[in-house]
Order: structure tokens, then C-alpha cells, then sequence
């Protein structure tokens, strides 16, 4: 019996033995490693954060066994206030039983708690906004919803981004793509969030509910608090906006692999389609539509009288209206207010008349019954077609027949399948065609594209905005002088307008000057202005694009007359056929015909 006793003496202290834990068994654990952001393997590891602050020992962005050990110790001690600066690994390492103790001393910390209040982690994506190149592809940030009684505009919108200073155009760009930005978490009310995104830039948003645990939304919220004003290397294609948001949620749930296909570029939408594609990871889905697009919902409504009404409003600032009943004037009435706020905000009206008019118009309106508001139905951007494109053609240029591969990395082309995207618009990025001629058996480089814009918003009588066009390519192109080929390199820029003929049918008209460089070309080079005319027509399955345009050069042998049509029809959101047919008539009669059949995937 005594020798049993002794047995099981030793038993429960080996078992003791092997519970109790150490700095080894989590140094190299998938969560120590994402809460660090450590990027590396096979005892080589590498920290995202540049910011020296954000480690505990001096090796620590290099060693994270050592920053593990140096964490434990620094918590340890009763009058180190740094667990007050890293509550999320503090806690962690609470969990594993390395340390004791808690914040309640910590008092920025817990005036932080205070206000924020957290309930919940929603991603937020905000629509592409085409005046800026930073954000055409759409922009993401997360809202740390409020335990507060009322409306989560009294939550907190944290986004990743870049503090640019003066530069702006190709110098942003530049910087943003070869990293000489330092990007930073920043922690704004909710509200601001709105009325930057939705009021100013006037860009729809979309909210993402995460499915998180109390405990996981209490962890994203503190590794978030520990994350601010630290400083990361920011590219624009890589450690952008999206990618490090995808970082935060991995820390919180380590199981989770969302950044490892990210590695060249990571595209704002795309990794909305990620955090979706993980199973029960995003729970309600909720759309905020900016106030140009309410505005816009309201005038769709409304009837002709309505319609005159409502521009007699904002134009003459008359607000008599006796052929419309009360309920007609009501909507007439909100939506001009709507729209005083929006000319206010876009600066084109000046506060002194902003106030005039508002009160007019709500003096106006509050004698009115009230109105039913009609929901608007967006689609969603998570919906839309995968970024990258490939597309196999065979057509026949100049009485030669081809076949040809077109790659494009990203974004989205006029033709594409246009469902939560912005109708009429096409960013093509990096997109190269390579054809092989059956004749002459030889295969060439037929068109890189670095940079190719356009964008058809229409006008109207109440909004009047740009429509315009870019472009920046290497093409490969024959001269009508000597009838031989070579390559051009060729940038453009126009400007115009757009007018909706019907719901699907717009016409454009652009002037575009731009100009080619190549060594085949008579004088090697053109500079001249090319106006362009034409149809755009969006239907749910079906696009049609037809435009006519006249390049005038110092050169006659530039000179040429050019016809463009494409038909696209898609067959699922992703896959699509296009036909499409090119003239070029010059005055040397050397003229170009191409008919070309294509089928578009995107993946």
C-alpha cells in the first residue's frame, strides 16, 4: 500500500511537471508569431512593425523567443507599466498562465475602454472613388461597434493609411508603390468615418458584422490599442489599407490563413471576398449609401411635375409648389435639402446661403406630413467579379488571322461584368496581350497596358460631373507611310462629359490629347487632340460600346479617322463573351480593319 502511495506521489508530480508551462512552448506558436506579426520560418523571422517601441527586447523584431521571455519577465515585475501599452499579448500570456496580475491600474488604457465600449468588430469597404488614385480601387477600414444605447455613430472607425503630406499625383503614387510612406493605424468616432467617405467623397459603404467571440472582440480591440501610431513600411500593393486589416483579424484568430495569397498585390474588394469565403466568419451584411446616391433615388422616384418642382427649388430657391399634393412636396422638400448639404460639403455653395436655404426649405417642410423612405437596394461588392482577368481571342487584323492571350492582373474593363461596381467606369492595370500571327508564325507583344482609365458617369440637370479617360501603354502599331510594324509608347489623358439617354443607354463625348513615341514612325514621334463621340449601353447581361473619333496631328500620315464597337455578353459572374471590330482610315488609303472573338474569365 505504501509503495502504491509512493507511485502515485510521482505520478501526479510528473503530470504537474509537464503542465507547467514555459517561454519555449509558445515562442514559436501561431499566435505569438501573428500578435507580433512576424514574417518568416525555420528560426529566421522578420517583424512587420518598424517602430522600435513595439518590442520589448532589443532583438525582439528578429527573435521572438527572446521578446516572448523579455515580455514575461517586463510583466512581471509590480512597477513595469509597460503590460499598459501591450494589453493584448499581456492578456495572452495571462491565458497561458506565464504571468498574473491585470490593468485596472492602467489609466490611458482603461479611459480608452471607456470611451470605445466595444460589442462587436464590423469591416467596413467603401466604394471606388475615381478622383483619387489612391482609393479607385475601393478602400477598407473596421469599425469597433459600441456597447452604447442608440446609433453606432457613436462607435469608433479605425482605418491603415498613409499621411502623404503635399504630395499628391504621380509622386504619391511612386512613393506609395516603391514603400517611401510610413503607414499607421488611426482610431477616429464613427461619424467622422460617415461623413468622410459618405458625405464628402460621396462613396457607398458596406458593413461586414465578424462572427467574433466576446473574447476575441475584447483581444482585436486591445491588439488594436497596442497597433496605433506604430509605424509599418506602407506599399501601395502590398501593406496597404486591406492586407493589414486581414493582419488584425489573423492575430485575433490565428487559425485563420487570409494574408498568404497576398504576397504581389492585395486589392481592397478582394479581400472583402476572403474574409467571406471563411466559413461563418461574416455574419450581417448592411448597406449605407452615400447621400449623392440618396439623392439620386429620390429624383428616380419622383415624377415629371415632381422633377421640374425640385430643380425650380434648387435653381430659383422657390419652394411654391401648389400642383403637387403634400406628400409630393415633402420629397421634393427633403431631397433639395438633401442636396444643399451636398453643393455645401462639396464647397459650391458658401455658408452664409447654405444656411438661407436650408432653413427656407425646413421652415418649408415642417408643415409637411411625413414621408415613407424608400429603401435603396445596392448591390453588393463582395458579389462583384474576381479581379484578375485572362482572356483567349482569334480574330483577323489587315487581313491576317491571330490568336491572342490577354492577361490582366487587375482591375475591371468597361466590358466586364459590372454587378457592385461603379457602372460605366474600367480600371485596367498591367494588362498585357500576346498574339501570335498563323501567316507569318511569328508571336509578338501586342499591347501593354501599365495605367487605363475610364470613366462615364453621366450628367444632368442637377449634378455635372467630369467624364474622362487615361492611358498609358506600350502598343505595338503599323505606320500607313511604310506599312511596317513596331512598337509606340503612348499616353493620353481626356476630358468630357456624359449624358444617360435612358436607364442602360449612355453618350459621351471626350477630347483627348496625348501623343506616341517610336523609332518606325515618320519624325519618330505625334503629339495632337482626338475628340471621341459615342454610345454605352449597360444591361444586366449585356454591354454594348460604340465610339467614332478623328486624331488630329501636326502630321498627315498621323491624321486618322477610328472606329470602335465591342459587343460583351456575360454568361456567369465571372466568365463572358465579347465581340468586337476596329477601323482605322487615313489619308494615305493604307487603311486597318480587325474582327476579333474573345472569351473572358476572371479568377
Amino acid at each position: 500500500m505504501r509503495r502504491l502511495g509512493i507511485y502515485i506521489f510521482f505520478l501526479a508530480f510528473s503530470f504537474g511537471a509537464q503542465a507547467a508551462p514555459t517561454a519555449d512552448d509558445f515562442a514559436y506558436s501561431a499566435q505569438w508569431l501573428k500578435l507580433l506579426h512576424y514574417h518568416g520560418s525555420n528560426g529566421s523571422y522578420h517583424g512587420l512593425i518598424d517602430s522600435a517601441e513595439f518590442y520589448v527586447s532589443p532583438d525582439g523584431r528578429n527573435n521572438p523567443k527572446a521578446e516572448l521571455q523579455a515580455e514575461i519577465k517586463a510583466f512581471s515585475t509590480a512597477d513595469n507599466t509597460q503590460k499598459c501599452e501591450f494589453p493584448a499579448r499581456f492578456e495572452w500570456l495571462k491565458k497561458q498562465g506565464l504571468i498574473s496580475g491585470d490593468l485596472k491600474n492602467c489609466k490611458e488604457y482603461q479611459q480608452f475602454m471607456n470611451d470605445v465600449q466595444p460589442n462587436g468588430v464590423t469591416l467596413l469597404f467603401t466604394d471606388a472613388y475615381m478622383n483619387n488614385p489612391a482609393s479607385m480601387f475601393g478602400h477598407t477600414l473596421v469599425r469597433i461597434d459600441t456597447a452604447r444605447k442608440g446609433t453606432q455613430m457613436l462607435a469608433h472607425g479605425s482605418n491603415f493609411g498613409v499621411t502623404s503630406g503635399a504630395d499628391s499625383g504621380l509622386a504619391f503614387i511612386l512613393k506609395g508603390l516603391f514603400g517611401g510612406y510610413d503607414g499607421k493605424y488611426f482610431l477616429n468616432p464613427y461619424w467622422t468615418v460617415i461623413n468622410t467617405y459618405n458625405n464628402i467623397e460621396n462613396r457607398d459603404i458596406w458593413e461586414y458584422s465578424l462572427n467574433l467571440s466576446k473574447e476575441e472582440q475584447l483581444m482585436f480591440v486591445n491588439h488594436l490599442y497596442e497597433m496605433q501610431n506604430k509605424r509599418i513600411q506602407y506599399f501601395f500593393l502590398t501593406k496597404n489599407c486591406s492586407y493589414m486589416l486581414l493582419e488584425l483579424i489573423e492575430a485575433v484568430r490565428p487559425e485563420l490563413d487570409l494574408t498568404s495569397g497576398y504576397n504581389v498585390w492585395a486589392i481592397p474588394l478582394d479581400t472583402i471576398k476572403t474574409v467571406k469565403s471563411e466559413p461563418n466568419l461574416v455574419g450581417n451584411v448592411h448597406y449605407r449609401p452615400a447621400r449623392y446616391t440618396k439623392i439620386m433615388a429620390q429624383i428616380k422616384n419622383m415624377s415629371e411635375p415632381q422633377y421640374e418642382a425640385f430643380l425650380t427649388a434648387i435653381k430659383e430657391h422657390n419652394y411654391e409648389m401648389p400642383q403637387l399634393t403634400e406628400q409630393e412636396q415633402a420629397t421634393v422638400l427633403e431631397t433639395a435639402y438633401q442636396y444643399y448639404q451636398y453643393i455645401y460639403i462639396a464647397k459650391e455653395m458658401e455658408l452664409k446661403e447654405y444656411r438661407k436655404n436650408s432653413f427656407a426649405v425646413l421652415r418649408k417642410r415642417s408643415a409637411m406630413p411625413p414621408v415613407a423612405e424608400h429603401e435603396i437596394a445596392g448591390e453588393d461588392p463582395s458579389l462583384a467579379h474576381d479581379s484578375a482577368q485572362i482572356a483567349l481571342s482569334a480574330g483577323i487584323n489587315r487581313h491576317q488571322s491571330y490568336e491572342q492571350i490577354t492577361i490582366r492582373p487587375a482591375y475591371t474593363d468597361l466590358m466586364n461584368n459590372n454587378f457592385g461596381l461603379i457602372k460605366g467606369a474600367g480600371v485596367k492595370v498591367l494588362e498585357s496581350s500576346w498574339r501570335y500571327y498563323n501567316q507569318r508564325h511569328k508571336l509578338v507583344l501586342q499591347n501593354f497596358t501599365g495605367l487605363n482609365i475610364r470613366s462615364l458617369v453621366p450628367s444632368n440637370r442637377v449634378f455635372t460631373p467630369y467624364s474622362y479617360t487615361t492611358d498609358m501603354s506600350l502598343r505595338r502599331e503599323y505606320s500607313p507611310q511604310t506599312l511596317d510594324e513596331g512598337y509606340v509608347a503612348n499616353i493620353g489623358f481626356g476630358l468630357g462629359r456624359t449624358y444617360a439617354l435612358t436607364d442602360s443607354l449612355r453618350l459621351f463625348g471626350i477630347l483627348q490629347a496625348g501623343g506616341q513615341y517610336g523609332g518606325f514612325l515618320p519624325h519618330n514621334q505625334w503629339v495632337g487632340l482626338t475628340p471621341e463621340i459615342g454610345i454605352f449601353s449597360n444591361f444586366e447581361r449585356f454591354r454594348l460600346f460604340a465610339a467614332a473619333s478623328y486624331r488630329f496631328t501636326p502630321y498627315k500620315s498621323a491624321d486618322r479617322l477610328m472606329y470602335r464597337t465591342a459587343i460583351a455578353f456575360d454568361l456567369t459572374r465571372n466568365l463572358g463573351l465579347e465581340l468586337s471590330y476596329e477601323s482605322d482610315f487615313n489619308a494615305r488609303g493604307r487603311n486597318r480593319e480587325q474582327f476579333a472573338t474573345s472569351v473572358r474569365y476572371a479568377f
